[in-house]
């Protein structure tokens, strides 16, 4: 999500640049002219999701032992693009073809892995800076999902800084089996931005939903992208909303299953600052007179135990003591594409135990993403807490 928040930045040097608010108030008219659609959908109240299911579905058995994956798919940009903010680069909108090679490769690594739920995060649907490829539709068509929703956590009509446009981005939950009850909840904004910004800022939110097998095997299942950038309590203020939600679930007595970019890094890890990983060549950070003294979004000593919430209440598919043991076989991301994963971002939990030893993170994808898609088996049939 680092493009995001440095296209916000460059957008509101424009409107500062003309030492004036006028110009902001002249797009939003204008816009408003033009359009049905809010300039900005600020996503303040739990909302139905987006139908992307097939018309047709193929009828598929009911399992005891079932595979999900999480996967942050970066808005099918790969990780040979240099996007702006992202990796130091300069790219800011991609070609048609281009987003098509990297769908192609996110499609055939999801079909190779062939989990039974899929969650995604970062998923454009009707963005310029992606060719306007509805990636939902896109993907939906290419695997072997049956029914998929759409929740929507960045809806802008016009951005005027470096041709970006139009952006509609979110989550996604895909299923072999029926999806009901899908709703998506806003979580908290970053309080450490000025207002203007924090109007036009990425709205996180947890997607919900029910899986239905032709047994009658009922799943809730949960999806969540939380903050990247924040300075400040942002993301425990998101991770204590969002538990709310997998509490309020999970009692009633049926399998709940979540998992999602949770942008905090597991409660041991060894390294817990990032800052001169991911810096960009005119940056400096850690010294005397730095300005910020930290890169936003690289360093997690702060948040380093906000994980405990969920690790406290759920079964994790990465246990903490083989993850210890470990730590470079289950890292997830990395900033800059010429490296391997170097952080664990990419999460799955439960409210009951995990096959022991399903967990895997797939870096085999490194080139398809900047984030390494996840996956673990699960026993529906256990008993919870079991």
């Amino acid at each position: 999500m680092i493009a995001n928040y440095y296209l916000l930045q460059r957008f509101f040097k424009i409107i500062i640049a003309h030492k004036s608010i006028l110009l902001f108030a002249i797009i939003l008219f204008g816009l408003s002219l033009i359009s049905c659609d809010p300039f900005v959908d600020t996503i303040d109240e739990v909302r139905n999701c987006e139908n992307y299911s097939k018309s047709k579905p193929i009828s598929e058995i009911s399992k005891d032992t079932i595979s999900i994956m999480t996967w942050n798919i970066r808005f099918g940009c790969g990780t040979e693009i240099l996007w702006f903010g992202d990796a130091c680069g300069g790219r800011t909108i991609l070609k048609r073809d281009e987003v098509e090679k990297n769908l192609d490769l996110l499609v055939s690594a999801i079909n190779t892995i062939r989990p039974d739920i899929l969650l995604l995060q970062e998923v454009d649907i009707n963005s310029k800076r992606t060719a306007y490829i509805d990636e939902m539709h896109y993907i939906m068509n290419r695997t072997y999902f049956n029914y998929g929703y759409y929740g929507t956590n960045w809806n802008i009509q016009f951005i005027p800084s470096d041709g970006i446009g139009r952006i509609n981005t979110g989550n996604s939950i895909l299923s072999v089996w029926p999806i009901s009850d899908v709703k998506s909840h806003p979580l908290p904004l970053r309080n450490d931005l000025d207002a203007l910004t924090k109007y036009f800022y990425v709205r996180e939110i947890v997607m919900s939903c029910k899986i239905k097998m032709p047994n009658e095997t009922e799943i809730n299942v949960i999806n969540t992208h939380l903050s990247a950038f924040s300075t400040d309590n942002t993301k425990k203020r998101q991770l204590e909303e969002y538990l709310i939600i997998c509490d309020e679930l999970s009692s009633m007595g049926i399998p709940l299953i979540t998992g999602g970019d949770y942008n905090l890094l597991p409660p041991n890890s060894d390294s817990l600052d990032y800052c001169d990983e991911d810096k960009c060549s005119d940056e400096h950070f850690h010294s005397h007179g730095d300005d910020p003294l930290h890169k936003e979004g690289s360093n997690y000593a702060p948040e380093i135990d906000w994980l405990n919430l969920i690790y406290d209440g759920y079964f994790p598919s990465l246990p903490l003591d083989i993850y210890k043991a470990n730590q470079p076989m289950y890292f997830s991301h990395a900033t800059f594409p010429n490296i391997p994963y170097d952080r664990t971002l990419d999460y799955l939990f439960a409210n009951r135990k995990w096959i022991e030893g399903s967990h895997q993170t797939h870096q085999e994808y490194r080139k398809y993403s900047d984030h390494a898609p996840v996956s673990a088996l699960i026993n529906t049939r256990a008993s919870e807490g079991e």
